[in-house]
């Protein structure tokens, strides 16, 4: 008979545990702290879900990228990439996801639990980080579906590890599953994932934050901007952008919507990524950096404008369309737990 794991929150504390521990609530703490007071947090936590889904996906062994997520949910073709052929729905539980860490946080973390969690050895004198990870550990080998990887942002919350929910927090590690490896390496994988994932988050949002300034900038220097900043705010939903997903948007032509993108183009606010195609793609620079496809800008970033009126109007819009979406999605997620 095998002897029962050792539940995370019971492991001896190393001096490089306790380093990475420290290091990873360090991280955590920043991402949260910056989303708490950023403008674009809504743009971002749509970002955020679509990496945080993707990496359920890859922990549960699809060969399945980001990219392929951010097409599947915008609707938008990506030149030379092939279709996702897998069997079942492997984006079917991103709505339920999405709409549930959008909720309020109310709820005790044990009422989102499946399964009766028996409190293990080590519990009582653990920091919540290594609780979040124990329920994460013993969930894993009760679920074999990706859901225990997803609950874990929401999980993060409903403990008070964040205020926020960081969906860029998924993390788990197949070999929980099969208690492949020790228990203290898998403890620090785990550690240093959620450290690399939040890291990654708040330099992924620093880019946000600064197409948001830069794309501003531009739109309120033109004298006639036209539909400039309809698609800027287009493009913090949709990072990928044709000709035609402009058409019944804007009820302009397909030639007229071919310019607007090239016109934006053209000023740095959207970078061509479709190669020699029929039709051209555009993605926006922070995505495209983040997935890999556009090459990250040498040297120092410029510094931001100097504010004008121009610019402080452009701006606010963008802050108001950004409410208007955040609003949606609470909406959205209010009627999901109503149902």
């Amino acid at each position: 008979m095998s002897r029962p794991a050792r539940p995370l929150c019971a492991i001896l504390w190393s001096p490089d545990l306790v380093d990475e521990f420290g290091r990873t609530m360090a991280s955590i703490g920043r991402l949260d702290a910056r989303i708490s007071a950023s403008s674009v947090a809504p743009a971002w936590m749509l970002r955020a879900s679509w990496t945080g889904y993707a990496t359920a996906l890859r922990l549960q062994r699809h060969e399945i990228d980001e990219i392929d997520v951010i097409s599947h949910f915008t609707g938008v073709s990506i030149p030379g990439r092939p279709p996702v052929v897998t069997a079942g729905d492997p984006f079917g539980a991103y709505a339920d996801w999405a709409a549930e860490l959008a909720a309020g946080h109310d709820r005790h973390w044990r009422e989102d639990i499946p399964f009766t969690f028996d409190i293990p050895d080590g519990w009582r004198d653990a920091p919540p980080l290594a609780r979040a990870l124990a329920v994460l550990d013993s969930w894993s080998r009760q679920d074999n579906t990706p859901a225990p990887w997803l609950a874990f942002p929401k999980l993060l919350r409903r403990m008070n590890l964040t205020r926020n929910p960081l969906p860029c927090l998924v993390t788990g590690d197949p070999g929980l599953r099969f208690l492949h490896g020790t228990r203290e390496a898998q403890l620090k994988r785990l550690l240093k994932s959620l450290r690399e994932l939040a890291d990654e988050g708040l330099r992924r949002l620093g880019r946000l934050e600064g197409y948001r300034m830069r794309y501003g900038a531009a739109v309120g220097a033109e004298h006639r901007p036209g539909h400039l900043p309809r698609l800027g705010t287009l493009a913090l939903e949709t990072p990928f952008l044709a000709a035609r997903t402009l058409v019944d948007r804007f009820d302009i032509t397909l030639s007229g919507a071919g310019k607007l993108l090239s016109r934006a183009a053209e000023k740095g606010l959207l970078v061509e990524t479709s190669g020699r195609t029929s039709w051209r793609l555009y993605v926006t620079p922070d995505v495209g950096i983040a997935l890999g496809i556009v090459a990250p800008p040498r040297g120092r970033p410029p510094s931001p404008s100097r504010s004008s009126p121009a610019l402080d109007t452009v701006l606010a819009e963008f802050d108001r369309e950004m409410a208007e979406i955040d609003q949606m999605l609470s909406d959205h997620s209010r009627k999901h737990t109503e149902t």
